[in-house]
C-alpha cells in the first residue's frame, strides 16, 4: 500500500522539483526491497537458529532499510497519493495544528532520535526481551518495528529528509553519530569477549548447524561492531566535508565562496594569536622565561640520571621509572595534539647546546647525504622494538644512561654542525614530537604574507639585532638570532622540523610571526614547497617515518595487553628460550616494520594502479592521510597511562626528598604507587578519540588520494581499508586486559 500511494504521490515530483530527483524513488524502493528480504527471506528463519544471522537481520533494519527510505523523502509523496478527499477532509485540519507541530519537535529532535537508536539497541538485547522476542512472533514483530522505528528517528537528524531542515549544524552531528556509534562499539565488544553465552535459545539450534553457542554469540558480536563502520564512516566523513565546506557554495551575493584552499590575506593580527592572548602571551614571548624553562627542566633532568643511576632499582620507587615513563609521556601527547609541539620549545636539552655556543661556534655543514629523516626513522625503529624487548620502562638505570646519551649526543652533533642539525636529522623524540604535532590545531605562521612581501631584511631566518630596529638590507651584528632551522616563515608548511623556539618571533621587526589556528590538512595535504622540507608530501622519507610512528603506536600499545604477553610467552617456550627478549625483539621488529611494510606497499600499489599515479607518490600521499589515527592511538594509550597512574609521582618524590634530608612532604605513602582505578568516563573518552582519528584520517585519504583521481573511490579504497583495519586493531587494544608498567603491585 506505501509503495502504491508513493507511486502515485511522487508522479508529479520527479524531475519537476528541485528537491526530488529520479534517485529518491530508487532509494525508496531499494529501502522497501531490503525490508522485504530482511523479514521475508530466509534470514529471518535463520535467525531463530543462529544469532549472527539474527545480528544480520537488525543490521539491515538499521543501517541500511531506515537510511534508504529517508533518501527517499516518503513523507511529501505518500500525502500527495492519499485521495484528496482523504489529505484535505480528515488529514488536513490535524496536520495543521499547533499541537502536533509540538509533537513532531519532540519526537524529531537530535536528543530523541539518539536516546531512541541506544535504549532499543541494549533493550532489545537483553536476554530477557530476546527470549521473548524468540518464543512470542507477536514480540518479535514488536522488535523489528521498535528497531525500525528508532533507525528512522536516529537516522533523520543525518539524512534529513525533504524538505525537512537540520536543527543542528554539521558538526555536532558529527559528534552525535560518533556517540552513538561508540555506545554500538561497547555493546558489541561486550558481546563478542564475553565467556558466557547469553542467549540460552541458540545453545540447541546452533549446534545443529555446526556452530557452538558461544562462537556464534563472538561473530555476532564483531559483525555488529565491524560491519555497522561501513555506514557510519562515510556518513561521519560526508558531514565533515560538508561542514568544513570542501565544495564551493555560491554566496548571497551570487559570488563563489572560497573555500579553505584558496590563499585569503588577512589583515594583520585578525585572527587568533596565542602570542597576544593576556598572560600567556606574554610569558611565550619572553626569551627569559623560555630559556628559565629549559634550565628548570635540565635541573629535573639531573635529578632524575642521579636517581636512576643511584637510587632504588625497583622502577616503581624510582624517579627515572616513574617520572620519565608516565608522567612526561602524557604531557607530551597532551600538548601536542591539543596545542603544538610546546615539548621541543621547553626542551632542556637545548639550554646546555646554546650555553656551549657562547665560546664554541660549530663551522661545519650536516653532510648532504645525510640530509634525510632515515636516521631518525632507524633510531625510533630501535627505540620501538629495545623499548618492548629490554622493558625499558623498568630500568631505571637504563634510563638515567639514555638521557645522559641524549646530552651528549646534542652537544657532539650540534658542537660540529651548524643549523639546529640533531634536532632536525637525528633527534628520534623531537621527530616524535614534530610529526604528531602535525595535527596539532597550533602551528607558527606569518599573520600576514603581504607584509613579507615587502620586507627585504629576512630577518625571521638571519636574525638580527634587535626586533624593534625597521628591516634593512645591510648586514646586522646578530643579537636576536633567526630560525636555526633554516625554516623561512612565509613559505613555511606545518609544524614539521619546528621546534616552537619562537625565535623568529624575537626576530621579526614587523611583528608577523604569530602562535594561529591550523588544520591537518595544511600540514599533511599540501602540495606546494614548504620552506626547507620541499614538498613534504612527495618526500619518501618523510612518508617512511609517518607510517613508522603510525604502525608503531598501535604495535607500542598492543604491546603491553593481556593477549601479546601471553603470546610472547608461548613462543618463547615453544622455542625452549629461556629469556623473552629475543622474541619480543623479533615479534615488535615484525610489528612495527615488516607488517606495515608489506600493508603500505600493497596500498599503495592498488591505490596507484586505480589513479594512475605512482607507486611512490601514492605511498607518500597514504602515509600522511593515516597520521591523525596513529596520533589518536598514542594520545590514548599514554594518557591511560597518565589517568590511571597520575598518583604514582608523588611518593617516589617523597622518598627522594626523604633521601636527601628534606622531610617536610611527610613519608611516602606506597599505596600511591599502584594503579588507581579506571574511571569509567575513560574507555568510552578512547573509543571516541579514536573514532575521531578514523574520520580524520578518511577525509584526508580522500582529499589527497580520492578526490585528485579519475577513479577517486578505487583510489581510496585501500588507503580506506588500512584507516579502517588500524581503528579495529586500536579497538580491540583498548577492550583488552592491561599490564599497568611502571606501577607498583600490592
Amino acid at each position: 500500500m506505501l509503495s502504491w500511494l508513493y507511486v502515485r504521490g511522487a508522479r508529479g515530483l520527479v524531475g519537476r522539483v528541485s528537491g526530488f530527483p529520479a534517485l529518491r524513488p530508487r532509494c525508496f524502493f531499494a529501502g522497501m526491497l531490503v525490508l522485504f528480504l530482511a523479514l521475508a527471506s530466509p534470514i529471518d528463519s535463520l535467525g531463530h537458529m543462529l544469532l549472527w544471522v539474527h545480528m544480520v537481520q537488525h543490521f539491515l533494519l538499521i543501517m541500511v532499510v531506515a537510511p534508504l527510505l529517508l533518501l527517499g523523502a516518503p513523507g511529501i509523496p505518500i500525502l500527495r497519493g492519499l485521495p484528496r478527499v482523504v489529505r484535505r477532509g480528515a488529514l488536513g485540519p490535524f496536520l495543521a495544528s499547533a499541537f502536533l507541530r509540538r509533537c513532531l519537535n519532540v519526537v524529531l529532535s537530535p536528543f530523541t532520535g539518539w536516546i531512541a537508536f541506544a535504549v532499543t539497541n541494549w533493550a532489545w538485547h537483553s536476554p530477557l526481551l530476546y527470549g521473548a522476542a524468540l518464543e512470542s512472533p507477536v514480540i518479535h514483530r514488536l522488535e523489528h518495528a521498535s528497531f525500525l522505528a528508532a533507525a528512522t528517528l536516529f537516522w533523520w537528524q543525518i539524512i534529513q529528509p525533504w524538505p525537512w531542515r537540520a536543527r543542528w549544524s554539521d558538526g555536532a552531528l558529527v559528534i552525535y553519530l560518533l556517540t552513538a556509534d561508540v555506545q554500538n562499539t561497547i555493546f558489541s565488544a561486550v558481546m563478542t569477549y564475553s565467556d558466557r553465552v547469553w542467549y540460552a535459545h541458540y545453545e540447541a539450534t546452533a549446534p545443529a548447524l555446526g556452530w557452538s553457542a558461544l562462537q556464534d554469540q563472538q561473530v555476532a558480536g564483531a559483525f555488529m561492531w565491524t560491519v555497522g563502520q561501513l555506514i557510519m564512516l562515510p556518513a561521519a566523513i560526508f558531514l565533515i566535508l560538508r561542514a568544513l565546506k570542501i565544495v564551493r557554495a555560491p554566496s548571497p551575493t551570487g559570488r563563489v565562496a572560497p573555500t579553505r584552499g584558496d590563499r585569503i590575506e588577512p589583515a594583520a593580527h585578525a585572527r587568533f594569536d596565542l602570542l597576544r592572548v593576556r598572560g600567556i602571551g606574554r610569558l611565550l614571548r619572553s626569551r627569559t622565561v623560555r630559556t628559565t624553562i629549559r634550565w628548570m627542566l635540565v635541573a629535573a633532568a639531573v635529578i632524575i640520571v642521579i636517581d636512576g643511576l643511584w637510587g632504588p632499582t625497583d622502577a616503581p620507587s624510582n624517579l627515572a621509572g616513574t617520572l620519565a615513563w608516565t608522567h612526561w609521556r602524557g604531557v607530551v601527547v597532551l600538548a601536542l595534539l591539543f596545542g603544538g609541539n610546546f615539548l621541543c620549545m621547553s626542551c632542556p636539552l637545548i639550554a646546555p647546546r646554546n650555553l656551549l655556543r657562547r665560546w664554541w661556534t660549530p663551522r661545519l655543514r650536516w653532510p648532504e647525504r645525510l640530509r634525510s629523516k632515515w636516521i631518525a626513522v632507524a633510531l625510533i625503529a630501535l627505540w620501538l622494538v629495545c623499548y618492548e624487548a629490554c622493558d625499558l620502562w623498568a630500568s631505571p638505570w637504563a634510563t638515567a644512561w639514555i638521557i645522559l646519551g641524549y646530552f651528549a649526543g646534542i652537544l657532539l652533533v650540534d658542537g660540529l654542525f651548524r643549523g639546529g642539525s640533531f634536532c632536525k636529522w637525528v633527534c628520534p623524540i623531537g621527530q616524535f614530537h614534530m610529526t604528531q604535532s602535525l595535527v596539532a590545531p597550533l602551528t607558527v605562521a606569518v599573520v600576514n604574507h603581504a607584509t613579507c612581501d615587502t620586507c627585504v631584511g629576512r630577518e625571521c631566518i638571519r636574525g638580527s639585532d634587535r626586533g624593534q630596529l625597521k628591516s634593512q638590507s645591510v648586514a646586522l651584528t646578530v643579537r636576536v638570532p633567526g630560525c636555526e632551522l633554516e625554516l623561512f616563515q612565509p613559505v613555511k608548511r606545518g609544524n614539521l622540523d619546528c621546534t616552537f623556539c619562537l625565535d623568529c618571533v624575537d626576530a621579526c621587526p614587523h611583528e608577523n610571526v604569530a602562535i594561529v589556528v591550523s588544520t591537518p590538512s595544511v600540514s599533511l595535504t599540501a602540495r606546494s614547497w614548504g620552506s626547507s622540507i620541499g614538498r613534504i608530501g612527495s618526500r619518501g622519507d618523510v612518508a617512511a617515518l609517518l607510517g613508522l610512528l603510525t604502525f608503531g603506536a598501535f604495535a607500542n600499545a598492543a604491546g603491553m595487553t593481556g593477549p601479546w604477553i601471553e603470546f610472547v610467552g608461548s613462543v618463547a617456550q615453544a622455542f625452549a628460550w629461556s629469556s623473552s627478549i629475543l622474541v619480543e625483539a623479533v615479534i615488535t621488529s615484525s610489528a612495527v616494520i615488516v607488517v606495515p611494510t608489506l600493508v603500505l606497499a600493497l596500498a599503495s600499489t592498488l591505490s596507484a594502479r586505480a589513479s594512475h599515479t605512482t607507486v611512490h607518490e601514492s605511498f607518500c600521499r597514504g602515509a600522511h592521510a593515516i597520521v591523525p589515527i596513529g596520533a589518536a592511538m598514542w594520545c590514548i594509550h599514554w594518557c591511560f597511562h597518565l589517568v590511571t597512574s597520575a598518583s604514582t609521582g608523588v611518593p617516589v618524590i617523597q622518598r627522594a626528598l626523604n633521601d636527601i634530608g628534606i622531610g617536610w612532604f611527610g613519608q611516602p605513602q606506597w599505596a600511591a604507587s599502584c594503579c588507581g582505578v579506571t574511571p569509567t568516563w575513560l574507555l568510552p573518552a578512547e573509543l571516541i578519540l579514536l573514532q575521531v582519528g578514523l574520520l580524520v584520517s578518511g577525509w584526508m585519504i580522500w582529499r589527497g588520494s580520492g578526490a585528485r583521481s579519475a577513479r577517486p573511490l578505487l583510489s581510496a579504497l585501500p588507503w580506506w581499508c588500512v584507516a579502517l583495519a588500524l581503528w579495529c586493531v586500536g579497538s580491540w587494544i583498548i577492550l583488552q586486559p592491561m599490564q599497568m608498567r611502571g606501577t607498583a603491585s600490592l
